[in-house]
C-alpha cells in the first residue's frame, strides 16, 4: 500500500457504480491495515455493469492521493453468488483513466446502396451522447468520435465542454466487392480532445456483421472499456498495492405484472392461517436458499406488511421458534426466520422511534469525542495514543467511569421515558411474544422469562446494536474515529448487560466491568418497569383487518442541515451564494428554513417531479443536487442544494426518490446542468423549457428502512427461493404418492427428527421432511402418526400431499408465467431489481 512520509496512510474507500461516485467510507488514520466494517445496500439500475472500489490516502495539504482501485463486474458477481455472499480479498491495481468509462451513445447504422453508382456503403450516423465521463477538471469533456471500418478511420467534429454532445454526422465506408460480410466489424470510439496532451479515451462500441447487416438500426449503446493487453496487466501486477477484503451479494430479479403473482400471494396469505402450510414453506426456505436469511426475512416482512397480515405472520414464526426451544435460556438467541423477521420488522417500522430515542446522546458523544477506557490492559495505550501522559492512570479511569455513567444514564433515561413514542403495532407484537412465551413457561415458575423474551428483541437486537454501530442505523452519516468507536463499544456492552437483566453476567467475560454492577442493577429495575408499560396495550384481534403503515404522514424521514443555493440564470457575474438551511422530509412535504425563527418554506411531496445530482461543472461545486417541483401556478421551479459529502447527498436523493415514487407529475428527463445566460451548460440547448438531456430515476438508490412497499418485488424474491428447492418439493410429492400406493406401516417420529429439512404439523400430528442430502427415498419413513389405524394414516398422508402439491403447482405456474412473459416481451423493458450489498472490511499489505 502507498504510505506517507511517516510510513503510514490515512485510507478511505470510495464506491462507484459505472464510474459514478455513490458512497465513501470513513477515514482510518495512520495505518496500513484499515478496518472499515461498513455496509451499503444499493438498489442498482437494471443495466449496471461495474462496481468499483477506489482507495485514497487522505491529505489535507496536497490533496488526496489514490492508492489503487479494483472493479467487480455484474457477471462476476452473478456467476459467484451464494447464500452467504461473495467474500474475497481483491488485489488493488493502479488507477487508469482509460477505465473510468460511463455513458451511452445514440447511433444509426446499416448498409445502403447508391442508386447512381450501385456501390454499397457501410454508414454510421453518430447522433448524440449522454452522461459521458468528465475528463477535464471543469467537470466536462470535449468529445469527438472516430469510426473504424475496413482499416479506415473517420472522425466527427469536436463538441466543447459537454457530457451530452450532439453531432448528427454520418460517416460512410465503401464496401469492397470481395468483402466477406460475416467478417465485417465496426469500432466506434469516443475521445476527449486535449490541446496540450494526448487525447483521453472515453469508451468504445463494437458492432459486428449481425448488427450492421440487419437493416437500418437506431439504438442507444453503452460505451465500454477497451480490452487490456496482457502485457499491461502483467506490468500492473508487478507492483504490490495491497488488497481489500469485500463481501458482495447480488440479488437480481425479473418482476412480472401483478396479476401473475395472484396464486402465490394467495398461498402466502394462507400460510399464516394454515399452520401446516406455513411450517412446510418456512422450513423449506430456511434450509435451502440462495440469499442470506436476513434478506429472506425482510422480503417476508415487507410482503406481509403490504398484505396487512404482519401480525399473523410474526405470531406464526414466533410460535414456531417457541415450539422448537427446550432450554428457555436459549430462547430467541439464535438466528432463525422468526428472530430475523422481528429484527427486520423493528427496522422497517420503528427506525424513527430509535432515532428519536438515541439521536441526542449519539450526537453528543460524536461531538465531545472523549477518550474512554476501563480495561486496565488498554488504559496506558489509550493515554499514549491520545497524548494524555500528564493524567494519572487512576484519574483517567475515574474520568472514563464518569463519562460511561453519564452516557448510559442519558441513554437509559431516554429509553424508559419513550413508551408513548413507540409504535403501537410494535408494542402489540412484543406483547404477543410475551403471551406466547408465558403459555409454554408459566410466570409462576419462570418469573423473568416474559421480560427477557421482550428485552431480547428490543434491547439486544435493536438498541444495543444501534449504540455499537450508529451508522448502520442511520444515526450518523460517517463512522466515528477510533476513540469514539471504543466509547460506543463500552456503552453497547453495558446496554446489552442491562437488556439481559443479569447484572453479574458481564463480569464473567470482562471482570474489569464489575465496577459498573451498581449502575447496571439500578437500570435493570427501570427496564422492567419500562417493559411492563411497553406491553401494556389493549387486546388485539389477529383476525381483524387493519392497515400497518411504515410511518405516519407526520413522521420525519430525514432531517439535517444543507446549503441552499441562490442561483439566477441572468446574474452571470455574481458569486454563487450558499446559505445554510435546516431541511426535513416527511411523507407529505419537504420543508426548510434558515433559522429557527423563520417560517418554513414547504414543497408538497406530491408536487416534486424529480430529484437528481447536479454536475460539478454546472456551478463549480461538488456534492450538489436539485429538486425539481411544480409551483402553485403550474410552473416548474428548481431548488439547488449542496450536501457536506457524497454520503449525505446520496441519502437525501434516495429518501426523496422513494417518497415520490408514485407521483403523477414525475418527469422522464432532466438537465444535470443549469441554464446559464442563454443556454443549458450541460447540452447547450438554448430554450429554458427544452426537454432534459438525461433520464431521471436512473441512478443508484440506497436501500434502507424507507424503501416503499412493493409486494410484487417481494413475492418474486420469495418465489425465486421456492423455485430453488423445487426439486426437493417434487421428490417429496412423489414419495408421498408412493407411500399412499404402498400403504406402508408408519414409523416413529424419531426417524424424522434427524432430517435437517423438516416440517412438523401439530394439527394432524403428521410430519413431512425433505431430505437435505439428496436421498432418493421419502417413503413411509417420511410420515409418522401416533395411531395404528391405516385409514387415518392415509388421510393424514393425503393432507400432506395436498399441501406439497399446491406448493409445487404454484411454483410451476409462476415458472410458466415467466417463460411466457419473457418470450412475448423480448425487447420490452422488464423491471429488474438488483441489489448489491458491499461491505469493505479491511486491507492488508
Amino acid at each position: 500500500m502507498h504510505n506517507s512520509s511517516n510510513g503510514k496512510s490515512d485510507p478511505y474507500c470510495v464506491i462507484k457504480v459505472d464510474n459514478v461516485m455513490i458512497a465513501r467510507t470513513g477515514t482510518v488514520y495512520k495505518t496500513l491495515d484499515p478496518l472499515w466494517g461498513e455496509e451499503f445496500i444499493l438498489h442498482m439500475p437494471s443495466g449496471f455493469q461495474m462496481l468499483s472500489f477506489y482507495i485514497y490516502d487522505a491529505d489535507k495539504v496536497s490533496g488526496d492521493d489514490i492508492i489503487g482501485t479494483v472493479s467487480v463486474t455484474r457477471d462476476y458477481m452473478y456467476e459467484n453468488r451464494n447464500p452467504k455472499g461473495l467474500e474475497s480479498w481483491l488485489p488493488l491495481q493502479k488507477a487508469n483513466k482509460d477505465l473510468e468509462i460511463q455513458g451511452e451513445m445514440l447511433l444509426e447504422y446499416g448498409i445502403r446502396t447508391s442508386e447512381a453508382t450501385g456501390q454499397s456503403f457501410v454508414f454510421v450516423t453518430v447522433m448524440e451522447g449522454r452522461d459521458l465521463a468528465p475528463k477535464d477538471k471543469t467537470g466536462y469533456s470535449d468529445p469527438y468520435v472516430t469510426v473504424t471500418c475496413f482499416d479506415e478511420t473517420k472522425a466527427t467534429s469536436k463538441q466543447k465542454k459537454t457530457r451530452f454532445p450532439e453531432w448528427n454526422e454520418t460517416l460512410e465506408f465503401l464496401l469492397p466487392e470481395d468483402t466477406c460480410i460475416s467478417d465485417l466489424s465496426v469500432t466506434v470510439t469516443v475521445w476527449d480532445k486535449d490541446n496540450f496532451s494526448s487525447d483521453d479515451f472515453m469508451g468504445q462500441i463494437h458492432l459486428n456483421s449481425d448488427d450492421v447487416t440487419n437493416g437500418t438500426i437506431r439504438n442507444w449503446h453503452a460505451v465500454a472499456r477497451r480490452p487490456t493487453p496482457d502485457r499491461w496487466a502483467r506490468r500492473a501486477s508487478r507492483v504490490e498495492r495491497g488488497k481489500i477484503r469485500v463481501k458482495l451479494q447480488l440479488l437480481e430479479e425479473t418482476v412480472l405484472p401483478s396479476s401473475c403473482y395472484s396464486p402465490l400471494i394467495e398461498l402466502l396469505n394462507d400460510a399464516v392461517k394454515n399452520k401446516d402450510l406455513g411450517q412446510l414453506l418456512w422450513d423449506a426456505l430456511e434450509q435451502d436458499r440462495t440469499i442470506e436469511l436476513g434478506a429472506l426475512a425482510m422480503s417476508f416482512v415487507r410482503f406481509y406488511l403490504s398484505q396487512e397480515l404482519i401480525f399473523e405472520y410474526l405470531d406464526a414464526v414466533i410460535c414456531r421458534d417457541i415450539s422448537r426451544t427446550e432450554d428457555v435460556n436459549t430462547l430467541f438467541r439464535g438466528n432463525t426466520l422468526g428472530t430475523k423477521s422481528v429484527d427486520n420488522f423493528m427496522k422497517v417500522l420503528a427506525m424513527p422511534y430509535l432515532q428519536h430515542v438515541l439521536q441526542p446522546t449519539i450526537d453528543r458523544i460524536l461531538n465531545e469525542k472523549k477518550t474512554v477506557e476501563l480495561d486496565p490492559f488498554k488504559v496506558n495505550n489509550a493515554r499514549r495514543r491520545h497524548s494524555l501522559h500528564r493524567e494519572s492512570e487512576e484519574s483517567f479511569v475515574n474520568h472514563s467511569m464518569e463519562a460511561v455513567e453519564d452516557y448510559v444514564t442519558s441513554i437509559m433515561t431516554s429509553i424508559v421515558g419513550s413508551v408513548a413514542q413507540c409504535p403501537l403495532v410494535l408494542r402489540r407484537v412484543l406483547r404477543n411474544i410475551q403471551i406466547r412465551v408465558r403459555e409454554k413457561w408459566p410466570e409462576e415458575t419462570h418469573e423473568d422469562v416474559p421480560y427477557t423474551a421482550v428485552s431480547g428483541f428490543i434491547f439486544l437486537r435493536f438498541f444495543a446494536p444501534a449504540v455499537m454501530s450508529p451508522k448502520l442505523f442511520a444515526l450518523s452519516y460517517q463512522h466515528p474515529n477510533r476513540k469514539v468507536v471504543r466509547t460506543f463499544t463500552l456503552l453497547a456492552k453495558v446496554v446489552q448487560s442491562i437488556g439481559n437483566l443479569t447484572p453479574g453476567g458481564i463480569q464473567g467475560k470482562e471482570p474489569w466491568m464489575v465496577v459498573l454492577t451498581p449502575l447496571i442493577t439500578q437500570k435493570i429495575t427501570d427496564v422492567k418497569l419500562y417493559l411492563d408499560r411497553l406491553v401494556d396495550v389493549g387486546d388485539f384481534s389477529a383476525s381483524s383487518k387493519y392497515l400497518v403503515r411504515q410511518q405516519s404522514n407526520e413522521t420525519v424521514l430525514l432531517q439535517g442541515h444543507l446549503h441552499k443555493c441562490h442561483y439566477h440564470c441572468k446574474r452571470l457575474f455574481r458569486p454563487i451564494v450558499l446559505k445554510k438551511c435546516y431541511f426535513y422530509l416527511t411523507r407529505v412535504l419537504l420543508g426548510y428554513r434558515k433559522t429557527p425563527e423563520d417560517e418554513d418554506t414547504m414543497v408538497m411531496v406530491e408536487n416534486i417531479c424529480a430529484v437528481e445530482k447536479l454536475d460539478y461543472g454546472a456551478l463549480g461545486k461538488s456534492n450538489m443536487g436539485q429538486i425539481i417541483h411544480r409551483t402553485p401556478d403550474e410552473n416548474t421551479a428548481i431548488i439547488y442544494f449542496q450536501a457536506k459529502d457524497v454520503n449525505e447527498l446520496t441519502a437525501w436523493i434516495s429518501a426523496i426518490r422513494k417518497t415520490i415514487k408514485y407521483n403523477v407529475c414525475r418527469m422522464e428527463t432532466f438537465h444535470p446542468g443549469v441554464f446559464k445566460g442563454d443556454k443549458w451548460n450541460c447540452c447547450r440547448k438554448e430554450q429554458d423549457t427544452a426537454p432534459g438531456c438525461s433520464p431521471t430515476y436512473h441512478g443508484v438508490v440506497l436501500g434502507d428502512w424507507q424503501d416503499p412497499l412493493d409486494p410484487d418485488v417481494d413475492a418474486q424474491i420469495i418465489y425465486s427461493q421456492i423455485a430453488h428447492c423445487k426439486d426437493r418439493i417434487r421428490k417429496c410429492q412423489h414419495d408421498l404418492r408412493m407411500t399412499l400406493a404402498e400403504n406402508g406401516p408408519p414409523l416413529s417420529a424419531d426417524s424424522i427428527s434427524n432430517a435437517s429439512f423438516a416440517s412438523s404439523f401439530s394439527s394432524t400430528s403428521t410430519a413431512v421432511s425433505f431430505v437435505s442430502h439428496g436421498s432418493s427415498q421419502c417413503s413411509p419413513s417420511m410420515l409418522a402418526r401416533n395411531t395404528s389405524n391405516a385409514s387415518e394414516v392415509n388421510e393424514a398422508t393425503m393432507e400432506c400431499l395436498d399441501l406439497v402439491s399446491r406448493l409445487n403447482d404454484v411454483t410451476e405456474q409462476l415458472h410458466m408465467s415467466h417463460q411466457t412473459f419473457i418470450e412475448s416481451n423480448p425487447r420490452h423493458s422488464i423491471y429488474s431489481r438488483s441489489r448489491s450489498i458491499s461491505s469493505s472490511v479491511s486491507e492488508e499489505m
